[in-house]
């Protein structure tokens, strides 16, 4: 047989093959997905069966989460510290216990070890162009490299509040959250919350559960706990932290909060615990 003849059969052999492989990848992940929609329905069933009613669409899986460890990055901090007060050299004094003073003529920003921080505005750095708090604050939170969505604005009296939760590569940090305040919606007054400046972390082991045994030990957690609530509105992955005493940093584990007609709820993503948010 001539070589150009075998080479010819070998690329159609090797072709049939791959075919053959690819239809039975797809068939297996085909059951796979089978598989766990009738998971996800079956533990449904048991939780409506006691009297809670799930919405399916509000749900998320947690599969990309990993515990991580996030170490404190002062370098980032001053950078964001500069970013909100603006023009004018900051000055950077450690207090000592974790805590870090940066000030300048436009105001003053202190910041704990674990991000939480309380800023005081002097003046108006960042005079608002379009009169509109929520973009002003937006926009500021870009500055200081943070990712954030925003939750709520409220007004009374003189007074605006902006809240944003920040966001870990897209995913929320329920721990995290800012509140911008102005006055007359015309001047930054002052900033409080926790906002962690670090944008890298390293992953602990650990696999995060599959939502239907998330939903039924949801189930378990607030039958124990004697809590009552007839649905869950919604399900959300993303990451709660929590300050290492020792070294200053935080560790985030991946949880699901969960908000049902009656109260909200962290549930974590691998132990299962389960914790009411107060």
């Amino acid at each position: 047989m001539e070589w150009r003849k075998l080479k010819n059969l070998i690329i159609l052999i090797l072709l049939m093959v791959n075919g053959f492989l690819l239809i039975l990848v797809a068939a297996r992940r085909g059951e796979s997905l089978l598989y766990e929609r009738s998971a996800l329905e079956g533990a449904v069933q048991v939780l409506e069966g006691g009297g809670i009613h799930v919405e399916l669409s509000g749900l998320s899986d947690a599969d990309s989460l990993a515990p991580l460890n996030v170490e404190r990055e002062l370098d980032r901090e001053f950078l964001m510290a500069q970013a909100l007060l603006g023009a004018g050299a900051v000055q950077a004094d450690n207090r000592g216990g974790g805590l870090y003073l940066y000030q300048n003529g436009s105001g003053e920003l202190s910041v704990r070890a674990g991000g939480e921080l309380s800023a005081e505005m002097a003046g108006n750095p960042n005079s608002l162009a379009d009169g509109a708090p929520e973009r002003h604050a937006a926009q500021l939170l870009k500055k200081m490299g943070i990712d954030a969505e925003q939750i709520s604005v409220d007004e009374e009296d003189e007074w605006t509040r902006v809240r944003f939760r920040q966001l870990w590569n897209g995913v929320p940090l329920f721990s995290c959250e800012v509140e911008f305040v102005y006055y007359y919606q015309s001047q930054l007054h002052s900033v409080q919350g926790t906002l962690l400046a670090t944008q890298a972390g390293t992953a602990e082991a650990g696999q995060a559960m599959t939502l239907p045994t998330a939903l039924l030990r949801f189930l378990e957690g607030v039958t124990a706990t004697g809590d009552v609530c007839s649905s869950i509105q919604s399900m959300r992955a993303g990451y709660r932290g929590t300050v290492q005493p020792l070294s200053g940093g935080v560790r985030l584990s991946p949880v699901w909060l969960v908000s049902t007609d009656t109260a909200q709820y962290y549930l974590d993503c691998v132990t299962g615990a389960l914790t009411r948010v107060e």
